[in-house]
């Protein structure tokens, strides 16, 4: 049997690779903005994780921790060290208890903490965790 109408199959082919090339390009595009994501997550836990460690090597801000006391040291340390496209807010918590935000945010919200133990007096371990979320 002889094909006679050959025109037929190359339109189905054409039609096959356009459709091949059109995935193609979304799959790239789709993959692009996920591995952007991470990169910023990465950043952003890192410059939480120097701003926390800045105020745990800090004698005075150890102390107003330790002392429930969220001074304007501290406040000043986050506005002064985290990128102003981010809204950070910290809150001193009792260690090994829950502690949540305040609000509830529609966003993706990075949490880290670091465990203030002692002033070299006494042993009242508290949590200084820091949230900060796009503005």
């Amino acid at each position: 049997m002889v094909i006679k109408n050959k025109k037929g199959w190359t339109s189905v082919i054409e039609v096959f690779v356009s459709i091949l090339l059109i995935a193609g390009i979304m799959v790239a595009v789709v993959n692009s903005n996920a591995i952007q994501k991470p990169k910023l997550s990465e950043q952003i836990y890192k410059d939480q994780a120097l701003t926390l460690k800045i105020i745990q090597m800090d004698n005075s801000m150890r102390a107003s921790v330790l002392n429930n006391d969220l001074s304007r040291e501290i406040n000043d340390s986050i506005k002064d060290t985290m990128p102003d496209y981010l809204k950070c807010e910290a809150k001193i918590c009792v260690l090994n208890e829950g502690c949540n935000l305040d609000e509830i945010l529609e966003k993706d919200v990075f949490v880290k903490s670091v465990m203030i133990t002692t002033n070299g007096e006494d042993y009242i371990p508290k949590e200084l965790k820091l949230w900060c979320w796009e503005r």
